[in-house]
C-alpha cells in the first residue's frame, strides 16, 4: 500500500510514524523535498508542535525561517552557530562581511599611509641624486673648458719665453716663468678636481 504512494505521501507517512514514537530528537535531511505546498504546511505545523529537538539540513530558506531557532553553518573553518532564524543568519553574515570590508579598507589605508613616507623619502632621495648628477656634469664641463683655457695660456707664455725680447730680458723672463708655474699649479689642481668629479659621475651609472 505504501509503495503505491507518491514521494510526498511517503514523507508524510514517515513523519507520522516518527511522531508516534515520541522520540526527543529528530534528524531530518531535506524534509521538504518532493512535498507540495499543502504537505509542506502540514509538515511545518507538525514540527512546530513537536516538543523535542529537531536537527535538520535544508536549502528551503522559508522552511528554515519558520522552524529554526538556531542555524549552524559548516565551512572549512569549522562550525559557526547563529542563535536565530534564517533571517537572523543572513543579517549576521551581512554584518560580518561589512565589518571585514571595513577592516580591509582600514588595513589598506594604513598600508598606504605607512608606505607614503617611505615613497616620499625615496622620491626626495632620487631627486637629490639627480640634482647631484647634473651638478657634476656641469662642473666637469666647466672644468674642461677652464683646463683648455689654462693650457692655452701656458702654451702662450711658453711661446713668449722663446721670443728674444723676453728671454733676453731677465725681469720679463722671470715674470713669464712665474706666470707659467702659477698656471701649471692651477692646472694640476683643476685636473685633480676634474678626475674626482669624473670618477663620482661614473659611479652614478654603476
Amino acid at each position: 500500500m505504501v509503495a503505491q504512494l507518491s514521494g510526498g505521501e511517503k514523507a508524510r507517512v514517515m513523519l507520522a510514524k516518527l511522531m508516534m514514537r515520541h522520540d526527543n530528537l529528530l534528524i531530518l535531511d531535506e524534509p521538504t523535498n518532493h512535498l507540495d505546498l499543502d504537505s509542506k504546511e502540514v509538515l511545518e505545523n507538525a514540527l512546530i508542535d513537536y516538543p523535542g529537538t529537531i536537527l535538520f539540513v535544508s536549502h528551503d530558506r522559508y522552511f528554515i525561517n519558520n522552524l529554526a531557532s538556531r542555524v549552524f553553518e559548516l565551512s572549512r573553518e569549522g562550525i559557526t552557530e547563529y542563535l536565530g532564524d534564517y533571517d537572523y543568519y543572513i543579517d549576521k553574515k551581512t554584518e560580518q562581511q561589512e565589518i571585514a570590508a571595513l577592516d580591509h579598507q582600514a588595513e589598506t589605508t594604513q598600508q598606504k599611509e605607512a608606505a607614503a613616507p617611505e615613497g616620499k623619502s625615496q622620491f626626495l632621495k632620487d631627486k637629490a641624486l639627480k640634482k647631484k648628477k647634473r651638478q657634476l656634469i656641469r662642473f666637469i664641463e666647466q672644468s674642461e673648458a677652464a683646463i683648455s683655457a689654462l693650457e692655452e695660456k701656458i702654451e702662450q707664455n711658453q711661446q713668449a719665453l722663446l721670443k728674444p725680447e723676453v728671454f733676453s730680458d731677465t725681469k720679463k723672463a722671470r715674470e713669464t716663468q712665474e706666470a707659467i708655474e702659477q698656471l701649471e699649479a692651477q692646472l694640476n689642481k683643476m685636473m685633480e678636481d676634474w678626475e674626482a668629479a669624473q670618477l663620482e659621475l661614473d659611479n652614478f651609472d654603476c
